[in-house]
């Protein structure tokens, strides 16, 4: 999933209600509505590597590598709302 970081915890939180808590989320600053070709390919390429590991690891891979992550976003500590657990 490619998002701004002022999205990145909100679509962990909408991911993990559609079963998909450890999607790999590639993020960029925000704004980029604005931006000229050149900063948005800038932006893109710094991306990219995240992109490949989301399409491209094995799943088990990315459980164990984003496990802690996505529960401290999605359940953050201290705050209690109704989610899917993890």
């Amino acid at each position: 999933m490619v998002v701004t970081d002022t999205f990145a915890k909100f679509a962990r939180r909408m991911a993990s209600t559609q079963g998909w808590p450890y999607v790999i989320i590639a993020e960029t600053g925000n704004p980029i509505r604005q931006l000229e070709p050149d900063a948005l390919r800038t932006r893109a390429e710094a991306m990219i590597n995240v992109v490949i590991e989301g399409l491209t690891l094995p799943p088990a891979e990315i459980e164990s590598r984003l496990k802690n992550v996505a529960r401290a976003e999605i359940h953050p500590e201290g705050v209690v709302r109704s989610s899917v657990p993890i």
